[in-house]
Order: structure tokens, then sequence, then C-alpha cells
């Protein structure tokens, strides 16, 4: 990787004294949720995910930001989900900054998106046309405030806890993933995170890191919904207790909800649940929260008494002359800048482009994003480890599994370091869309975005249009293996 593809700007333990290590003392937890859910009769609130103008008409079920903070000695952790398809850097910078202000002692705040395909535009990306925005600026704020404020409720609620670990790698995991990219590489593990209090053992929080696109209610809905978070949280709020907190994980490639391949049966009807039914979202989620609690019971203590934060801030090239001409006209709203060399880069010329004639381009090289990797330590080892990943990553960078195919853009290109093979816990979670959202994050050695297709495949393969490019996998998994083997 050379200088001009990874640019490390910040590479630095956080709010950690020279051994690496936070002080050792017993671990406190606490968990809040707030509602998220946009007012679609206070405006036009177009929905993210399929296509342009689908516009929202009511509301089935609210979208939420869960928090679960974590602290020993002097660490304070906040780890936020929330039902949207994605939010970019700037945002969680934003929400960073006023955490920070009302909390100055705060170690670091990472901020997820489930990746909700049935919620609001956060992106821009589907407005009323391509290159017309979907944001609702006024929203965004408001959507920082209210991200910010919950996770100040829950650090500022921390009292001692017990943890317990556990994973599940049931074949039905794989079963409820659809992969319709080849060298069709999965990933379905399943890893639950469960805090207790420590006085009296009553429930506070438990963590569920699992992959799978939310897309099961597909294009034609157009009533706002969680999809099938909604109901895997229902499901662990009801039967486990405390407040359930949902990390989606390595979804690329597609990893999808969607297809025959993902068949549920309805117990009601003896019948299989059909794509776009909330029965089938219900059916899945609650199957996703039954086999989570289900690993609790299998699960072991985990006596947490350090946590160790690694975070680089990077620049990614940015190589998608789509999202160069949606940046320069303003359907990102300002909320992805590009940089070069490090510097805020706003210049734009005008270019002619296949298909689009003569627009307004941005010029500026890379995105700049952020990676994060986490300890959570006991008696001097690592118990349970935290990759969080700025984008939709293909699970063969996560797992193993990169193939050569023919028709592929870089034959020869070198593949990228796997995460977990550089994972030392028996809980290697993988938090996707966290802090940012790249779009997919392709293996440069199966790139393809132009003929012959990869497999010699009649079309084109559908991650590329959503990527930033062929060189932000080696960007990304480099700078979180650098963090790793520190």
């Amino acid at each position: 990787m050379t200088k001009g593809m990874l640019t490390l700007a910040v590479l630095a333990l956080l709010a950690l004294p020279a051994t690496g290590m936070l002080a050792a003392t017993g671990l406190e937890a606490s968990a809040a949720k707030a509602t998220i859910t946009p007012d679609v009769h206070a405006g036009t609130v177009y929905m993210a995910g399929f296509d342009n103008n689908r516009v929202a008409t009511g509301v089935h079920d609210e979208l939420w930001v869960r928090c679960l903070a974590l602290g020993t000695g002097n660490s304070k952790l906040a780890l936020c989900a929330a039902d949207v398809i994605g939010l970019f850097y700037d945002d969680v910078l934003k929400v960073r900054a006023q955490v920070k202000a009302a909390m100055p002692g705060v170690t670091q705040v990472i901020v997820a998106s489930t990746h909700d395909h049935e919620g609001p535009d956060t992106m821009g990306l589907w407005g009323p046309s391509p290159l017309e925005s979907g944001i609702n600026t006024k929203y965004m704020d408001w959507l920082d405030g209210r991200i910010a404020s919950t996770a100040l409720e829950a650090l500022h609620s921390m009292k001692p806890a017990r943890m317990k670990l556990a994973a599940d790698n049931d074949p039905l995991l794989a079963l409820l993933q659809d992969d319709s990219r080849p060298p069709y590489v999965k990933d379905p593990h399943l890893y639950v995170m469960q805090l207790t209090a420590a006085a009296g053992g009553a429930p506070i929080a438990t963590l569920v890191n699992w992959s799978d696109h939310p897309e099961t209610l597909d294009s034609r809905n157009t009533l706002i919904t969680a999809d099938y978070p909604h109901w895997l949280c229902q499901y662990v709020e009801a039967h486990g207790g405390g407040t359930a907190v949902f990390f989606n994980g390595a979804i690329g490639g597609l990893l999808s909800t969607l297809g025959d391949q993902v068949a549920l049966l309805d117990p009601v009807t003896g019948q299989v649940a059909r794509d776009g039914t909330r029965r089938k979202a219900e059916l899945f989620g609650s199957m996703v929260g039954m086999l989570a609690l289900r690993a609790l019971g299998a699960g072991e203590e985990a006596p947490v008494d350090a946590i160790t934060v690694r975070q680089a801030v990077i620049y990614a090239p940015l190589q998608n002359d789509r999202f160069r001409v949606a940046g320069a006209l303003g359907v990102f709203k300002g909320r992805k800048p590009l940089y070069t060399e490090g510097k805020l880069d706003t210049t734009t010329v005008e270019r002619n482009l296949p298909g689009l004639g003569q627009v307004k381009y941005s010029t500026g090289r890379d995105l700049q994003t952020e990676v994060d990797y986490i300890q959570l330590r006991g008696g001097g080892r690592p118990l349970a480890e935290i990759a969080a990943v700025p984008g939709e990553i293909y699970p063969e960078l996560v797992n193993g599994g990169i193939t050569r195919y023919p028709g592929a853009d870089f034959p020869n290109a070198g593949f990228e370091p796997l995460l977990r093979s550089h994972m030392r816990s028996p809980y290697p979670l993988v938090f996707g869309l966290a802090n940012d959202e790249l779009g997919y994050i392709i293996p440069k050695a199966e790139w393809d975005s132009s003929p012959p297709w990869l497999q010699l495949r009649k079309k084109p393969w559908y991650g590329e249009v959503n990527s930033a490019g062929p060189d932000v996998a080696g960007s990304v998994t480099q700078s979180l293996v650098k963090l790793m083997n520190q």
C-alpha cells in the first residue's frame, strides 16, 4: 500500500497511560435508548435503501438509538447503534463533540448504524432523483443530538456490573443469510454480551452482534420500521430483560434477508412467510433473538477489569465518480467532504461523464474516516475484542475466502489481511457501519467495475456501484490490523 493510497493522520491510544493499559478496577455498565423516528406528517420523508423517491406514508414501529456504556477505572466507553441506513463520519464527530462537552472524561463513543432499509434517508442517496438529496438537515441535527443525549444518559448511570460472553455458529444462522455474490462467503457468527448488576443480578443490557441486511420488507414498503432488528430487540428485552443493543456485522457481499434461500415457516399458517411482509421480519428477528438468548445459556463469565481503546483516523482513496458528482451537487449536504494530503479540499471542476453529460465534479482525493479496535481485558489478557469497521465489509475480509475469478479488474492484486486472524480472544466482534459508511468494502482481487464481468456474468455486479473504490479494503483492514498488533 503506497503512501498516496493510505495516509494515517492519527494513530493514538485514547486516554491510556504509558503502559498501554487503563488502570484495573471493577467493571461498570449501563444502557439507555431513545426513539429517533422522523415525523412523517411534518414534511416529506424519503426512505433509504432501495429506489429514489420512495416516500414514507406512516410508521409501523419506532426507530431507536440504543447505547451501552462500559467503564473500568478512568475509562468510559459508549457503544451506540441507531436504526438508520448509515451515518457519515461528520455526524459521528458532532455526536462525540456534544458528549465530550458535557462529559470530558469519556474515552470514546462508537456510533454504528443497523443499516435499516425502511427508515429515513440519512445519507442523501435516495431523494426524489439520483442527483437530488433525500437528507432533511433539521432531522439530522436533531438525530445527532438525540444520539449524544442517549449516550450521556447511559454514561451517567453506570453501576457495578458483571459480564457474560457467548457465541453461536448454529447452521440455522447461515441459512438466514442469502449471499448473492461469489465467492459466497457468509459471516454467520453470532456473539452476545450480557451485562447484569453486580448486586442482585438484575439485567442491564444484552448486546447482539450478527450480520444481515435489514431489508426484509423490500422496496414496496412505505411504512417506517426498524425491520428485523425491531423484533430481535423486542424478543431479547421481553425474554431476557434490560436493554437490547444490536450491532450489524460483515454484511457486504450482499448478505440479505430477502430471497427464497431465506425461508421461515410461519407456525400460525403452516406456510413459508413471504418476502416483503412484516410477518417474515417478525419471525426473522425473533429467531435471531431466540438464538442469542440460547447462546447465553452456555456463555461464560467475563471478569473484565480493564478496557483498551485504540483509534486511527485514516484517509481512504475515493475512486467512485458517482460519489464525486453527488458530493459536488450537494447530495450529501456537506456531510462527506473530500481531502487531499490530509487537508480539506472543496475544489470542483466541470467534467463530461458517460451517462451524465457535463457535471460538476469534486477533485479531492480522499475520504476522511476512522477505524477503532477495543479490547475488554481481564487478568492481563483479552477476553473479547471489537473491530469497528466504517462500512459494509465483505465477509471474506473478516473470515477468509478471498478468491480470484476470470473477469476481475485486478487479477494480480494482493490479498488484504483477514481481521479475525489477527484477533486474539474467543469473542472477536465486528461492528459494521461503525462511525462512518463508506459503502461496500470489497477485496481488490474481486473488484469488477468493467467488462468482461467477474465469472463472465452477462451484467455487472452490484457492490462496486456503492463502494468508494478498490483500495478502500486495504486502507481499512491494514489500519485495523496495525491497531490490533500494537
